[in-house]
């Protein structure tokens, strides 16, 4: 019989992108990741997105909720600015609405951030 150890905060989320085959980056108060988006302008694209640190703190239990994006993601319409960002990059606000947690939240999250990048110019 196999255990798996459930980690909280920020370890978890990194813990959570390997499982899910991602190869996260933590650069200062950021993980980076990458991700292929499946429908927007940028489908079947590999688009670098980021979440602060602090904002993992309650990880898995409660979402981030800026998603970084380099300066060349636009929207039509978001709430974006630059802190916590190096040049180049914004975090742009984006609400998860009820974090259902039937799923592994990182299935949640990466379906949201899919969405998120689906909806880019």
């Amino acid at each position: 019989m196999s255990t798996t150890t459930v980690t909280d905060g920020a370890d978890g989320f990194v813990a959570d992108l390997h499982r899910e085959g991602l190869r996260p980056e933590r650069d200062g108060d950021v993980v980076y990741y990458d991700l292929v988006p499946v429908a927007g302008a940028f489908a079947g694209q590999t688009v670098r997105t980021g979440v602060t640190v602090a904002e993992l703190a309650g990880w898995p239990a409660a979402p981030p909720h800026w998603v970084h994006l380099k300066d060349d993601v636009e929207f039509a319409a978001t709430n974006a600015d630059g802190q916590y960002c190096p040049p180049g990059w914004r975090r742009h606000s984006r609400d998860t609405g009820q974090w259902d947690t039937d799923r592994p939240a990182i299935h949640v999250w990466l379906a949201h951030v899919r969405g998120v990048l689906g909806e880019a110019l």
